[in-house]
């Protein structure tokens, strides 16, 4: 992802460690980025990323939020084949974590309150 840096904004050092080891924070405010990464959403984000052995990529463009999270070739969580026998809750658990980690970035930051 440093490649992708075109708008070469400054690297932004966070406090947590863990969070330092999967992720590089870039942004031309400091105050702010430490503002929208609070503890608790860097530990959501860390965890998911342990749990499910991930890259996740999230970027906050003016006020847009996007987030892309890397998908293994032989698994399709977003396009379930729908002629397969689902024994196996495993796709569903995967499913609802990253779902769930979408919808707990949207709560941290309130995104779901209109102002």
């Amino acid at each position: 992802m440093h490649a992708l840096n075109h708008a070469k904004k400054q690297v932004i050092k966070l406090e947590d460690p863990e969070f330092a080891k999967f992720f590089t924070v870039y942004g031309d405010d400091q105050i702010e980025a430490r503002y929208v990464l609070s503890t608790n959403l860097m530990d959501k984000i860390v965890n998911f990323r342990k749990k499910t052995n991930r890259n996740i990529y999230i970027s906050f463009v003016d006020d847009m939020i996007y987030i892309a999270i890397e998908e293994a070739v032989e698994i399709h969580i977003f396009d379930p084949n729908l002629y397969k026998i689902v024994l196996n809750f495993a796709p569903l658990r995967e499913y609802f974590e990253t779902l769930n980690l979408m919808l707990g970035i949207v709560e941290d930051l309130n995104l779901d309150r209109r102002i």
